[in-house]
Formats: C-alpha cells, sequence, structure tokens
C-alpha cells in the first residue's frame, strides 16, 4: 500500500509539472505582443542614388513596411521594395506639388487589401494610404509630404488649411483603425521652447510622433539637410513616424546615419508594438 501510495504521489507530480509548465506556455503566447518594423525616407528624387544603393544601405533594419516621399514614378519603389523583401507597392497617384516625379509611395511585407489617395483640399499636395494586416491586426498606412508655410501668411494660412484637413480626417477614424503616418512633415515637433501648431492638432487628434517614447530630444538631432555638416544637431527634425500612443507604442527607432547621405534628408525607423484589446 506505501508502494502505491508513493506511485501516485510521484504521477501526481508530474501531472501538476506538466499542466503547469502547459499554462505557462498559453501565458507566455498570450503575451506575445504584435511588432511592426516601419521607416519613412525622403530621398530627394533618388537624384543621389540609385533604387539598389537606398534599398542596401536599409536592408539591415529588415523592415516590414516603409513610405517614400519624393520617390521617382514608375517601377522605383519596386526595385527597392525587390531588394527589402517586400512584394506589395503602392505609388500615389498625384506628384507633390506639382513638381516632377516626387510621388508618395509604400512597400510592404503583407498585401494592402485597400488603397487611397486622399486630398488635402486640392491635388498639389496629397496623401498615399494603404491597408494592410499584421498577425491578424488591420493597420491605415500613410505616406505624407506635407508643403512648408514660410513665404507669405497667405503661404501659411494655406499650409494650415491644408494640414487641418488631413488631420480632421484621421480625426473621424481614430475609434475605429490603427493610424501609422510617415514621412516628410516639413514642421518640428513642439518642444520647451516652440510650440508647433501642426503638432499640436495631430495630438488633439490623439497621435503624436515617436521621438518621446523612444527617449529622443528631437531638438538635438536633425533629419535635413544631411548634406551640410553645420547643419548637424540643429533640430532641423522634419521626418516623423507617427501613430495613436492608445492603440500602439515606438520600443525601438532612430535616425538612421547614412555615410555618404542618399538624400538630403535622412530615414527614420521605428519598432512598433501595437497594442492588444
Amino acid at each position: 500500500m506505501k508502494i502505491l501510495n508513493s506511485i501516485t504521489f510521484v504521477l501526481l507530480l508530474i501531472f501538476i509539472g506538466c499542466n503547469n509548465e502547459s499554462q505557462n506556455k498559453t501565458d507566455s503566447e498570450s503575451l506575445k505582443a504584435t511588432e511592426i518594423r516601419v521607416a519613412a525616407y525622403n530621398v530627394e528624387v533618388s537624384r543621389n542614388a540609385t533604387a539598389k544603393e537606398i534599398g542596401e544601405a536599409l536592408k539591415e533594419y529588415n523592415l516590414d513596411i516603409i513610405a517614400f516621399s519624393e520617390a521617382p514614378g514608375g517601377s522605383w519603389t519596386n526595385e527597392i521594395a525587390d531588394i527589402l523583401g517586400m512584394h506589395h507597392v503602392i505609388v500615389g497617384q498625384y506628384s507633390t506639388a506639382g513638381h516632377d516625379d516626387k510621388y508618395k509611395s509604400i512597400a510592404s511585407k503583407t498585401p494592402f487589401f485597400e488603397t487611397d489617395e486622399i486630398l488635402m483640399t486640392d491635388t498639389l499636395h496629397t496623401v498615399t494610404k494603404a491597408k494592410t494586416v499584421a498577425d491578424g491586426i488591420e493597420l491605415a498606412v500613410y505616406s505624407v509630404h506635407f508643403p512648408f508655410g514660410w513665404r507669405d501668411q497667405a503661404h501659411i494660412d494655406e499650409t494650415t488649411a491644408k494640414i487641418s484637413s488631413f488631420v480632421d480626417y484621421l480625426k473621424e477614424r481614430q475609434n475605429d483603425e490603427i493610424s501609422i503616418v510617415l514621412g516628410d512633415f516639413n514642421f518640428i515637433p513642439t518642444n520647451d521652447l516652440m510650440k508647433s501648431i501642426y503638432h499640436e492638432m495631430f495630438k488633439e487628434a490623439g497621435l503624436d510622433f515617436t521621438w518621446n517614447a523612444l527617449g529622443i530630444d528631437a531638438t538635438k538631432v536633425n533629419t535635413h539637410n544631411a548634406f551640410k555638416p553645420e547643419d548637424e544637431g540643429n533640430g532641423n527634425v522634419i521626418d516623423h513616424i507617427m501613430y495613436n500612443p492608445s492603440k500602439a507604442v515606438a520600443i525601438d527607432g532612430s535616425i538612421i546615419e547614412i555615410q555618404p547621405p542618399l538624400s538630403d534628408h535622412k530615414p527614420v525607423w521605428a519598432l512598433i508594438q501595437l497594442k492588444s484589446d
């Protein structure tokens, strides 16, 4: 009888151990979050580097999605996408500000199931949009290149109206989608010395840049002009990645330093963790 009791006790311990191991594995799997690696790059119409050179420079970041500003039309984005292992590409319908060959484009490892071109009051400034799914989570990805209002008050008012129209578009969708906005925003973030009215618009809509989450002081770095060493660290950070902090968080990322530069802008990247419901 004692021997049987001992055997029963050992079998019970094994059973409990197996159950605990199975439960721990289930808990671990449930805690595993969906992460995507994204980037934005204004490539200055590929004036200073070929698509192949740009693709090779970005390859080590193992990106899932990349958005380009000032991308040449045709197959240019596809050439980079092939190097980056991305088989899904969209090129915007309208060249930015009516300039030759300055398109917004997006490349992705996951398929697009819905695309759109959003007018910012007219066809001179638009936003290229694509929806995709990562690990069962739907994302809306926006490639942007905003105007830069500086010449006179009329130009500033025009820029403000265009950015405001896109912010309103996003605001209406924050209850229903996870928005990732990437590109050349042409304005620096709000900081202790200066408040950006455009940045504040996005924050009021529930979206923000990655810089605070990443612990990067944007006043001490720059994304433009990469060709001017005297501009290094001057706070001219105008290329950004943006998301809704209630739905996602940047857990890694930076400004990508490429030497020699391949564009007057520097690419930016982030590893974004999507929050579960």
